[in-house]
């Protein structure tokens, strides 16, 4: 019984909500307990009080804070520390999600409420401020806890030279990703179907702690949650600047709470469907294009700042981002944040893109990527960023660089999201967003002392526009660069039709087009 399927609108996902106990032929009931579901390598519900739940949320924000305290006291190298807290985030996740569903985060729990997402016994507000009060009592124990081991605290606010609206920018920015990846990976209906539920969820989760650790870490110290800015500052009061310091990081993170739930109503309209609608949903180009355009903005910001921070990270914080908004957005446009990528699988007639929507795609992606640009270089004090070769290297092997690291990106987009690739018994390819970020994460490294391992066209113009336009920079890099990652992305479609023949062949048998266009189709 306990392996049996529920149906799509019967199930809820770890650290989305709180959802309905479940009886034995598997259909929901009301009662006085809290069940929730594990990720896809556990279809059975694990029973779970409310008071179970609410440990859970102490425990894993006092884990999750205790490891942000320790990494900050012990001085871990800024390479790793980020990841070190994003790991910790995400095997609390996985471990705790199916009994309370994991949020260990305030803003994750208000923007649950808001969204309407909290399920059965454990509904309504009262359960969200609820687990809101054991996530703070779990960041202030953290926070007591890490100074007594390094007989030390640490300080809440602005990292020297920003000031107060630098941070506050940051921190709504980071926090609305952080929520907005939980909402479209967790809670999303469509994102998660009652046979194929998203066991990279929690990943996805951490991608943004990586992502923002980098970025925003130099200018806010990188909180996001109000838990870790209590816990701090608590922690830390009558020593360093004192509990106002927190009000203000609060109040941010609801802010960006808010903003997320916006942003997941913007591309998720399906989720106020029934269930005879939502099975035959497919996103409007508007929707398409708004997915696009926050996944760019998202991957450029995220660039511009590890950058200018001066990040010894930047390739992977940079494929942290794109791996989250890949998993969080794949479902709504294919997730392709890359005018290279959106050639490739026009090109080759995959994923569902046609040539007037590829040209839109494009557009979007290049207005975010600029607006990024923008952004990044009023929080740096009109610090822009010199697009080339780097020190040391030619012109020649910078392009050849970009030319086979966007190759390699576009390439094992069509191999992973263009087809199905490793047998699984579900229906979809989760591993894809993985790939994709490796992808960024190699030639990243392996070419980012020789043209800085852009790999995208986008990613060219949100970092060469702000620097022409306001700091007098030259243009022509940004429109060799492009050119060649554009090459890469048509190449890659060549060699794909070459190594993927049997995808291209005629089935005579066949009464449907060959390739159709599917919202689990593409990444």
């Amino acid at each position: 019984q306990a392996l049996r399927r529920t149906p799509p609108s019967h199930t809820a996902h770890a650290f989305a909500s709180c959802p309905l106990e479940t009886s034995d032929t598997g259909i929901e009931r009301a009662s006085g307990t809290c069940v929730a579901y594990a990720p896809s390598f556990h279809r059975f519900p694990i029973m779970a009080s409310k008071l179970s739940a609410l440990l859970a949320e102490f425990i894993g924000t006092y884990v999750l804070v205790f490891t942000v305290g320790c990494n900050a006291l012990s001085q871990s190298p800024a390479v790793w520390a980020p990841t070190s807290i994003a790991c910790a985030l995400m095997v609390m996740i996985y471990a705790l999600g199916p009994v309370s569903g994991g949020h260990f985060n305030p803003a994750v729990s208000l923007a649950i409420g808001l969204a309407d997402k909290f399920g059965g016994a454990c509904s309504g507000w009262d359960m969200v401020l609820a687990y809101t009060l054991a996530q703070l009592a779990g960041g202030i124990a953290a926070g007591f806890s890490y100074c007594a081991v390094f007989h030390a605290e640490l300080a809440l606010g602005p990292q020297a030279p920003f000031g107060w609206w630098e941070a506050m920018v940051v921190e709504v920015l980071y926090t609305a990703m952080l929520v907005f990846v939980v909402l479209s990976v967790a809670a999303s209906k469509r994102r998660n179907p009652g046979d194929s539920p998203n066991p990279f969820g929690a990943l996805a989760v951490g991608c943004v702690v990586v992502a923002g650790g980098h970025g925003a870490g130099p200018i806010s110290g990188a909180a996001f949650n109000p838990a870790v800015a209590l816990g701090i500052d608590i922690s830390s009061f009558g020593y360093a600047k004192g509990l106002p310091q927190c009000v203000a990081y609060m109040v941010w993170q609801v802010w960006g709470s808010i903003v997320a739930v916006l942003l997941f109503k913007l591309t998720r309209p399906e989720d106020d469907l029934s269930e005879s609608q939502l099975a035959i949903y497919q996103p409007s180009l508007a929707t398409k294009l708004a997915s696009e355009f926050l996944g760019t903005f998202a991957l450029v910001l995220s660039v511009g700042l590890n950058i200018l921070g001066k990040s010894a990270a930047t390739a992977w914080s940079a494929a942290a981002t794109l791996m989250c908004m890949v998993i969080a957005l794949g479902d709504v446009s294919g997730a392709h944040f890359n005018p290279a990528v959106t050639l490739a699988l026009v090109l080759s007639n995959k994923g569902g893109c046609s040539l007037r929507d590829g040209f839109l795609y494009v557009v979007f992606q290049l207005t975010a990527a600029v607006l990024a640009g923008v952004c990044y270089f009023g929080l740096y004090n009109k610090q822009s960023i010199a697009l080339g070769p780097q020190a040391g290297s030619s012109d020649n092997a910078a392009y050849f660089i970009e030319f086979v690291f966007t190759f390699v990106l576009a390439f094992v987009v069509l191999a992973t999201a263009g087809v199905k690739g490793i047998s699984s018994p579900l229906p979809r390819t989760y591993y894809l967003a993985l790939a994709i970020g490796a992808c960024v994460t190699a030639g990243g490294f392996a070419g980012g002392d020789v043209s800085g391992g852009v790999l995208n066209p986008a990613v060219a113009f949100g970092l060469a526009v702000p620097d022409v336009a306001l700091s007098g920079g030259r243009m022509c890099y940004c429109v060799l660069y492009s050119l060649f990652q554009l090459l890469a992305g048509a190449s890659a479609s060549l060699m794909f039709i070459g190594t993927h023949a049997s995808e291209f062949a005629a089935k005579p048998a066949r009464s449907t087009p060959l390739f159709v266009p599917s919202p689990d189709h593409g990444y």
